[in-house]
């Protein structure tokens, strides 16, 4: 039972320690980033006298851009040296990152934040190759799904809590104090926990390195492009971050304008979208058994088909709400009439969780071993290149004079045909899933 094997893996080196770390550092990162877009556009932090519309773009390209330049690096990294190790070093490198923010958070220094989430984005890509291509060494065929559910149901609990005390920590006259404490000591117990975990050796330790960022990511995008039993989950799994993305940023548009809402209840409903995410990716692993596992991916897709379509058509003919009256958390939660759509949210929410890890495990089990780490950077160029998509969703919406609704019937549309090719390619006899 997969109950048994998640049981199991949360007490042993070879994973435990592993998804302990990553959270911890989902939680640093989700931390600063979002005091930092607070501060910008509540207190005024700025940047060359930039206005905040223009700093929160900033903050968000800051930790998604070094994705995109140093992963094809980060992937000969994790295919030449021990992947444990690379997750060690990047852990201890986390610490000064770490006394740089806090640092900046002092100063008040826009510009020292900025650079030091630069920074973060550049660890986090060397980190996240070297964790995708461990978990195969790592753990046994049977038990992949369970652990990659296990490490996204944690990493999203880590986003969402980071998230939320930013914006408790940023209006308490002791912010710098805090954050700072918070942000160091969490990085120093992630860098401790990481020296338990098992070594994860690598398969290819004769590799040389190439430094050419843009002949190497055109050269790790071509991997990917030349294994298409891999590239196909990895691009489903890029959909996913496209459309979580998609959803965050349209919340609190989407709760003022036509839920009727305030900040509290857009902060509630990112809520339930990430812990509906966790609790999602935690099903997928507790009930699949063995390696077939692409049912959920299907089950996933025709989810976010039906919830977000539902969300879409039972509001597109509600009264425009009067921006000067908007309800409280409180207030909007009591009202059964907005129960529905909670609901449909949340199981949008589930089913996008149930989508992504099998999806995950199906491409880390599939591609070889000597270029292991480069396919999956492959993966994390595309997951950031998806996301920046997904962040652009408002001015499309825009630009197109579309009602707000339009984005969910978009989620649907695409969650469809997604759902109806993993089921043909379950069909197809001779197949082999997650």
């Amino acid at each position: 039972m997969s109950l048994g094997v998640a049981a199991r893996l949360l007490v042993q080196r070879r994973f435990a320690p592993l998804m302990t770390a990553q959270a911890l550092g989902a939680f640093n990162d989700n931390l600063f980033r979002f005091a930092l877009v607070n501060l910008a556009t509540f207190q005024g932090l700025t940047i060359f006298g930039l206005e905040r519309e223009l700093m929160v773009p900033i903050a968000a390209t800051a930790l998604t851009l070094p994705i995109f330049l140093f992963s094809a690096v980060a992937g000969q990294v994790a295919d030449k040296y021990d992947r444990t190790f690379i997750m060690r070093r990047a852990k201890f490198i986390e610490i000064f990152l770490m006394m740089a923010a806090a640092a900046g958070f002092f100063l008040n220094s826009g510009l020292l934040l900025v650079l030091t989430l630069f920074l973060m984005g550049m660890q986090s890509a060397f980190f996240a190759p070297a964790r995708n291509s461990a978990l195969p060494t790592l753990l046994q065929g049977r038990e992949l799904v369970t652990g990659n559910a296990l490490v996204s149901g944690t990493l999203n609990v880590a986003i969402l809590t980071g998230a939320a005390l930013a914006v408790v920590f940023v209006v308490r006259e002791d912010a710098a104090r805090v954050l700072s404490l918070t942000l160091i000591g969490v990085a120093v117990i992630g860098w401790l926990v990481m020296w338990l975990n098992s070594p994860a050796p690598a398969a290819a330790q004769d590799l040389k390195i190439s430094w050419n960022i843009i002949t190497e990511t055109v050269r790790v995008l071509g991997f990917a492009f030349q294994a298409p039993d891999v590239l196909r989950p990895l691009l489903g799994a890029a959909w996913f971050w496209m459309l979580a993305a998609s959803v965050l940023t349209l919340m609190p548009l989407f709760t003022a304008a036509v839920l009727g809402g305030d900040e509290t209840v857009g902060l509630a409903l990112t809520a339930l979208f990430t812990v509906g995410a966790a609790v999602g990716a935690l099903l997928c692993g507790l009930f699949t058994r063995g390696q077939d596992a692409l049912i959920f991916t299907v089950l996933g897709a025709f989810g976010l088909v039906i919830f977000p379509s539902f969300v879409a058509l039972t509001t597109l003919g509600w009264p425009e709400p009067d921006p000067a009256n908007l309800a409280s958390a409180d207030i909007f939660l009591a009202n059964p009439e907005n129960w529905p759509i909670l609901g449909a949210l949340a199981l949008s929410a589930v089913s996008a969780g149930l989508f992504v890890v099998p999806l995950q495990a199906m491409a880390q089990r599939r591609a070889k071993p000597e270029v292991r780490g480069r396919i999956l950077a492959a993966g994390g160029i595309m997951n950031a290149a998806t996301a920046s998509l997904g962040q652009f969703t408002l001015a499309a919406i825009a630009l197109l004079s579309l009602p707000l609704q339009a984005a969910f019937g978009y989620i649907a549309v695409v969650s469809g045909l997604a759902g109806l090719f993993a089921l043909w390619r379950m069909m197809r006899p001779g197949r082999y899933t997650a």
